[in-house]
């Protein structure tokens, strides 16, 4: 089309760049499912790696008006690889801003029982229908317009590797609960 000399040559830019970022997001997501997970893991500071992963995500929560709501003084300690697991924490709170279109609150509670560690993520989104909820996490399946289908894929994938696992809720009044249980360390 730029080169029969189409004259909306901006709107053919802005369809272009679009168009590489969404294949740089899925040739990135397709190298980390390829590559090997590493077993480099140790007690780390989930408040922490929390810290990190808010400070990252708050200017894309700004743009949509989505503030966050954490206490970062209730901290627990997990057996894991920290970047594996920051990831993890990147493709829970993503997805959250990303189901929230007019805005509101994000809520992310840390907690042990006896035998586990969670970290919840609340969103107050449209929440996810109960008949997708088993679908959500296999390669491929998105709800998104742009999305892959990769991220909940290799979210699970890293939990399974930290012998835990990802449990998705829809909730009561509205929205979702993403919640990463994983074994407590003593």
């Amino acid at each position: 089309m730029l080169q029969a000399g189409v004259n909306r040559k901006d709107e053919y830019y802005k369809i272009m760049v679009d168009e590489i970022e969404k294949m740089e997001t899925i040739t990135s997501e397709l190298l980390f499912i390829s590559k090997p997970l590493t077993d480099k893991k140790q007690k780390e500071s989930v408040a922490k790696m929390l810290q990190d992963v808010i400070e990252l995500l708050k200017p894309q929560a700004k743009l949509k008006k989505i503030t966050f709501e954490w206490d970062p003084l209730q901290d627990v300690f997990i057996h894991c690889d920290r970047s594996q697991m920051k990831q993890v924490f990147i493709n829970l709170i993503k997805n959250a801003i990303e189901a929230m279109d007019e805005g509101g609150t994000i809520q992310l509670f840390t907690y042990q029982t006896e035998t586990n560690v969670v970290i919840d993520v609340v969103d107050q989104g449209p929440g996810v229908p109960e008949e997708i909820i088993h679908k959500l996490g296999e390669p491929f399946f998105t709800t998104k317009q742009n999305g892959t289908g990769l991220g909940l894929m290799i979210t699970k994938q890293i939990l399974d590797q930290h012998q835990a696992c990802l449990k998705i809720v829809r909730n009561a009044d509205k929205g979702s609960t993403f919640s990463a249980v994983l074994p407590r360390i003593e």
